[in-house]
């Protein structure tokens, strides 16, 4: 656990042995980073923060979809940083509480880059002429998860249209997998997208008081619209994806039809020479030519030779 004391100058000093009497009354704010919380730092929310039973419960449990609760003197949010697409796409938990005079932070990954990321914003700076407060830190810390999601989004698409071009010269079921595999990470990606634009309207309404300076306001109206780009670059790649699935099976299509035209006209070639060589095993006295005739050899050998030649003429047209 890590705290940390922050003023409205944008100061700060971390604090190592807290006494939560004193730092809660004092000017200022505190951010309290928990990793991997121990039943002190259960006890502590508990006890200190009065934080409500079933908001502590949610910081134990994995997987929580992304939310806000409100709360009489907090607010209980759930905030999803995005793994680098790899091969599957996976979100990370991070369980935030904010207080007018505090700011707590829950996670299970000891390196969290978002956490990092926000600490050294509001170390070196404050930003653009307003205080430090926990309005602030609320904001750089969903604008840097909301950012996040862009270049792993831009990746998968320009992945899919990549595939999108392989499929032309050469459809194969690894290219198919991949896209299936992309089309699940966006839907997820919208899942979770969707229900944090909805958790938004919170820190956006009037009568917010954790978020209430105007300029405050305005910077989460800004990772709003953020996350609402994000849910159109979504709808724009679930296209892109579902084209090149199409494109893939038309692709198979047609690479089956030709296969199959192939196949006929092989079967049909062999039909004939079957004929010709099925015509000279039967049990007639009197053929063409004679069997006595010493052409009648290299005349049938000329006829399966032309007949193979058209064979080979057919299936050249068809590629």
């Amino acid at each position: 656990m890590q705290v940390v004391q922050f003023q409205e100058n944008g100061s700060s000093q971390e604090i190592l042995a807290p006494d939560w009497a004193t730092l809660l009354k004092a000017d200022g704010f505190v951010w309290v980073d928990i990793v991997n919380p121990s039943p002190d730092d259960i006890k502590m929310m508990r006890e200190v923060f009065h934080f409500h039973p079933l908001a502590i419960e949610d910081t134990l449990n994995e997987r929580q979809r992304p939310k806000i609760e409100e709360y009489p003197d907090h607010l209980f949010t759930i905030l999803n940083p995005i793994n680098t697409f790899a091969d599957e796409l996976t979100f990370r938990e991070l369980d935030v509480f904010v207080g007018r005079k505090y700011f707590v932070t829950v996670r299970d990954y000891i390196d969290e880059p978002v956490i990092e990321a926000v600490k050294h914003q509001c170390h070196v700076r404050v930003g653009n002429g307003h205080k430090m407060s926990v309005g602030y830190v609320m904001y750089a810390l969903a604008d840097h998860i909301v950012d996040g999601y862009f270049p792993v989004l831009d990746g998968m698409t320009d992945r899919a249209e990549d595939i999108s071009e392989e499929i032309i010269e050469k459809p194969t079921p690894e290219l198919l997998q991949e896209l299936f595999t992309i089309k699940r990470a966006l839907a997820e990606m919208a899942r979770v997208t969707g229900q944090q634009r909805d958790m938004f309207n919170v820190f956006l309404r009037e009568d917010n008081a954790f978020v209430s300076q105007d300029v405050m306001r305005y910077y989460m109206r800004d990772v709003y619209d953020h996350l609402i780009r994000v849910s159109d670059m979504i709808v724009t790649s679930r296209d892109t994806v579902s084209g090149a699935i199409e494109l893939y099976l038309s692709s198979a299509s047609n690479r089956l039809n030709v296969i199959v035209q192939r196949l006929t006209v092989i079967t049909i070639g062999t039909g004939a020479l079957a004929v010709i060589t099925g015509f000279y095993g039967m049990n007639f006295e009197h053929t063409f030519p004679s069997f006595d005739m010493w052409w009648g050899v290299p005349f049938v050998i000329v006829l399966m030779i032309i007949t193979l030649a058209l064979v080979r003429y057919v299936l050249g047209r068809l590629d």
